[in-house]
């Protein structure tokens, strides 16, 4: 079984590796040019009349490269766009990736795969599905339940790229469309059963090869459409199924930097919790989409819309860690005071994670649009949705037993991962180490959504004002958390000889070879088949008769994370639209408001220090107007001048409004009572206002030949609050305390360019082409870090790069896609610093060959690089994390009939 997929990687590298040499000689091969439409009519026999077409289809790459243009072009607002072939034929691996193609879009990864974006460097966007908004199950702005505090498996990566026919990404929102997007809208739409001239079914099949874990995979899709002779019902269903298996290896971290005083008194940065990390996860991905449309008289038309997305993933995480602060000598810091290396008799702990992730979403919609009369449009769409996603995690930790003292000695600077030499412990030992340490934790969300809205579009007779566009919108928004834990800690700890049956050797002699020198490959750990919960330990009752274990409902952990968050809005606008002329020049745009309205109901717990439970209500309201306008200036049949401005607003994510407030028993106490030193905790934010901010933009555009595209836009973002996270002084029942949470912070700017380039080569070289964009960005916030160093808003890249190559001559077709990110800013560490991600680069291609019209073959080949995601605090020798995904190969046979 090795060397068949040892021989699959072979093909696949090959494949990938040949492609554009073979693009090239095919290229330089003399090829009969291919008559045009002109051509063949000029070259019609004597006597035969020359026959005229309406149009000239452009298929293929450049076909859906025109599409994108005409989009971005035609659209009174600030938009880019995406075409179903774009997401079929670049090599990504889903929505979320397919979107950082898109010039002010900047990718965020779990586990190796794009999962979430920004848009022009800000998170607080708005995700439509056919012109609904959908979310997570964890609500808006939502990342699922993740806890490794990834967005793995958010809402982006669980929808599959093969039932979109369209991405559109608007940056600058009119009065008509759904408020709440601080960076941008998304629009994810699929195919209709009533689009294009023809019908086509579709089914397809590949079989995927991850690298690192050395594991093939496989993926199905399937659509099948069919309509009525005068087209006026169409019926389409499409499904997909896939599996596979990722990996992570490397470095990684929990508790991250801290800042101490060493033994000379100065001021020291330094790790306080390094993790040589091992994560499987074997993946399941389903999505079904179905579409009915009907039109039974001009002007009417009537959908019924539904989607269905879930992805399965079981998850093993084994790792060593280790305080490298902890009973520290020999260390060995850079001119920042970070720690470097040294010798560490902090106490080694073995780690095993076993982890079930579902997470699934579902959305409705009925819509019907009508006319009245020759000059008012109108339409009505009613939605329901519902996302749901449990996290059932079981964590075991062992320790050496007592007396038993472990060294590691560390050195930061060895390869790009570290090197931890472990000593004075048996890691396979049983007899030399005790678990101290098991969560049986079910981690559970869930989001219900309905909305109601209606449209309507006024025409005028011959006036520069062309329409007016009106309508409202109700949604109702109810968020849930409820999780089971059990945090199970015996006194003493209980020795691993008593758990010989839940217990084994793990061991991978292939994690990363040639790095994290001196680290055991081979060690002590729980294992899925046995570790199905605290519940399964039957012969080890300080385990299965533990408290938590019997009601992991009724205890204090599971209160500080119950709570519920209900949002009620109603949203109405008008918009005045106009085309005519200024001058001599196509002048056109729109003016309107959009007013919101917003009531809340936050539910959670308050946890004295005590750790008593009371449940606790907050409700808020608001109201915002948001004034927007936009114009666009034709100064020539090839160029054009876009400018607008809009009031946006953006309302905290859902998971920050949580009504709960834990406090902990740490508050000081003189003799008499009077309190010295306040205690700890932390809580959710229900009363936050919403990200509120002034936007500007303004764009060239230059479209040129049958696909050439020339952009440049700038655009200014004047944030009047926006939200962070810092300690706050409260009182509770006469005591002082200091607890954590989500703030309003004070006002920043964001401001930036973004260039886009879509060159179709001609002449010798008829067949390439290429798309390049290159957005800057910057920001200023009053946050700065323990160094004084200003920070910017998490997220955000100054630099982003994408370069697309392709090459496409009849049936074969080449595609090679680069990515750039510059570091950027993901948030603090508990030593104040900045905790940065380093910068990442990607390298994808893929290679099509179409067999004739009905069966086309396709290899991709991703993260060619085999890149790595590193992550620093404050500097850049303050190494945090360091992780690997490997190399992914994927072979699709496409058959459309």
């Amino acid at each position: 079984m090795r060397i068949a997929r040892r021989s699959t990687l072979f093909l696949a590298v090959g494949a990938c590796l040949l492609a554009p040499i073979t693009a090239l000689a095919q290229a330089a091969s003399p090829v009969p040019p291919q008559e045009s439409p002109t051509s063949a009519q000029s070259g019609a026999p004597a006597g035969q009349e020359a026959q005229t077409l309406d149009a000239v289809s452009v298929v293929g790459i450049r076909g859906s490269l025109e599409a994108a243009r005409d989009i971005k072009r035609d659209s009174a607002q600030i938009v880019d766009a995406i075409v179903a072939d774009d997401i079929g034929k670049l090599p990504d691996t889903n929505v979320a990736e397919s979107l950082a193609r898109v010039a002010g879009v900047q990718l965020e990864r779990g586990m190796g795969e794009g999962s979430d974006i920004l848009v022009r460097g800000l998170k607080e966007n708005v995700i439509l599905y056919n012109g609904r908004q959908i979310v997570d199950a964890t609500g808006r702005g939502g990342n699922g339940l993740d806890q490794l505090a990834t967005s793995t498996y958010g809402l982006l990566s669980l929808v599959p790229s093969e039932l979109i026919s369209r991405l559109s990404v608007t940056k600058l929102a009119g009065a008509d469309q759904i408020a709440g997007g601080l960076g941008g809208i998304v629009d994810i739409n699929t195919r209709q059963p009533l689009d294009g001239d023809v019908s086509q079914n579709v089914l397809s099949l590949a079989g995927v090869y991850n690298e690192l874990p050395d594991k093939l995979g496989g993926n199905a899709f399937g659509l099948l459409s069919t309509r009525n002779e005068d087209r006026t019902f169409g019926a389409l269903l499409s499904a997909t199924y896939g599996r596979r298996q990722v990996m992570q290896q490397g470095l990684d971290t929990f508790s991250g930097y801290a800042r101490y005083t060493d033994a000379g008194g100065q001021t020291r940065f330094g790790s306080t919790d390094m993790r040589a990390q091992n994560i499987d996860d074997d993946r399941e991905k389903t999505g079904v989409s179905a579409v009915l449309q009907w039109r039974p008289a001009d002007g009417v038309e009537i959908t019924a819309d539904t989607f269905y997305a879930r992805q399965e993933a079981e998850r093993d995480r084994y790792w060593v860690a280790f305080n490298p602060a902890a009973g520290l000598s020999n260390a060995t810091y850079s001119d920042h005071d970070i720690l470097l290396a040294g010798r560490s008799s902090g106490t080694v702990l073995l780690n095993t994670e076993v982890a079930d992730i579902d997470s699934d979403t579902w959305s409705s919609a009925l819509r019907a649009k009508f006319r009245i009369g020759e000059r008012l449009d109108g339409s009505v769409e009613a939605n329901l949705g519902k996302s749901t996603a449990s996290y059932h995690q079981r964590y075991m930790r062992l320790a050496p037993m007592a007396g038993i003292t472990s060294v590691t000695d560390f050195d930061l600077r060895s390869g790009s991962f570290g090197s931890f030499n472990v000593s004075g412990v048996d890691v396979t030992d049983p007899a030399q180490w005790r678990m101290t340490i098991m969560f049986d934790n079910d981690w559970r969300a869930q989001t219900d959504s309905k909305a109601l809205r209606t449209d309507w579009n006024l025409a005028f007779d011959q006036s520069a004002f062309t329409t007016l566009d009106f309508g409202a919108r109700f949604n109702r928004m109810e968020s849930r958390q409820d999780p089971l834990r059990a945090d199970i800690r015996p006194a003493g700890g209980l020795p691993a000889t008593q758990l010989a049956d839940y217990l084994r050797v793990w061991s991978n002699p292939d994690f990363l070879p040639g790095e994290f020198a001196g680290l055991p490959r081979a060690y002590l750990g729980a294992y899925r088949a046995q570790f199905g919960g605290c519940g399964s330990f039957t012969t080890v009752p300080v385990i299965s008769q533990n408290a938590q274990c019997l009601d992991p409902r009724n205890n204090a952990l599971a209160y500080a994370a119950t709570f519920g968050v209900d949002e009620d809005f109603l949203e109405a606008y008008t918009k005045l639209n106009w085309d005519t002329t200024l001058g001599e020049l196509g002048f056109s745009g729109n003016v309107g408001v959009r007013m919101v309205d917003r009531d809340l109901e936050s539910r959670g717990n308050l946890l004295s220090a005590s750790g008593a439970a009371q449940p606790s209500l907050f409700t808020r309201s608001d109201r915002e107007f948001l004034p927007s306008a936009v114009a666009k200036l034709q100064l020539s049949d090839t160029l054009v001048l876009r400018g607008g401005a809009a009031k946006v607003v953006a309302f905290p994510n859902t998971e920050d409004l949580n009504n709960g407030v834990t406090l902990n028993n740490n508050a000081v106490f003189d003799t008499n009572g009077t309190q010295i030193s306040p205690g700890t905790g932390s809580g959710g934010a229900p009363d936050l206002d919403p990200f509120k901010a002034t936007q500007y933009d303004l764009s060239l555009e230059w479209y040129y030949g049958g696909q050439g595209l020339l952009s440049m836009g700038l655009f200014y973002k004047d944030v009047s609050t926006f939200i962070v996270q810092r300690q706050s002084a409260e009182t509770y029942n006469g005591t002082n305390y200091l607890v954590l949470r989500k703030v309003n912070g004070d006002s920043a700017t964001v401001r930036g360019a973004e260039l886009l380039a879509q060159v179709p080569f001609t002449g010798m070289l008829d067949g390439f082409g290429m798309v390049a964009t290159y957005t800057w960005i910057d920001s200023e916030t009053p946050i700065r870090d323990v160094n004084g160093n200003a920070l910017t808003f998490p997220g955000l890249s100054k630099n982003n790069v994408n370069l697309i190559g392709y090459y496409e001559n009849g049936p074969f077709g080449v595609r090679v896609a680069y990515n750039w990110r510059d570091e950027y800013l993901m948030g603090l560490s508990a030593a104040a610093t900045g905790i940065y991600n380093d910068t990442y680069k990607d390298l994808s291609a893929s290679f099509s060959y179409d067999f004739g019209s009905d069966l086309s073959l396709k290899l991709e080949c991703t993260n060619l690089l085999d890149s790595e995601q590193r992550t620093y605090d404050g500097y850049q020798e303050g190494l945090r994390t360091n992780v690997v995904f490997g190399r992914t190969y994927q072979a699709l046979l496409t058959y459309r009939f």
